[in-house]
């Protein structure tokens, strides 16, 4: 479907008030995001990985309030466990960097495979 403009508002359905016979919005105005099955499961792999990294966070914050209050051999627990999850934590910046280089290598893929980009030369 394509988009005119009449009277500076676009005849497609995406204007603020569509005409009556327009339902769905034309892909100039509502662009659809297609995904490849490579792409959704970097995504869900790329969520999972926010789901874990969720619960580390707030326990780091806790952590932090607790060490200013504790004092001697507790504190000194404390900070173990601060830096035995910091360490998790920068393992799960490791791993998001590698899926989100996946991620690009993926769309970069479809990008090539739909004609949008030229594939690179080795």
């Amino acid at each position: 479907m394509n988009m005119q403009i009449l009277n500076g508002t676009p005849s497609c359905g995406s204007g603020p008030i569509p005409p009556e016979n327009v339902i769905i919005p034309c892909s100039t105005c509502a662009p659809k995001m297609a995904l490849t099955f490579e792409e959704e499961a970097i995504l869900s792999r790329m969520r999972a990985l926010k789901d874990e990294v969720r619960p580390i966070a707030a326990r780091l914050k806790s952590l932090e309030a607790e060490i200013v209050l504790a004092e001697g051999y507790s504190r000194s627990i404390l900070r173990n466990e601060w830096n035995q999850l910091s360490e998790e934590l920068e393992e799960h910046r490791e791993s998001w960097r590698s899926w989100e280089r996946r991620l690009d290598e993926a769309i970069e893929k479809k990008l090539i495979l739909l004609g949008h980009r030229e594939a690179r030369a080795n």
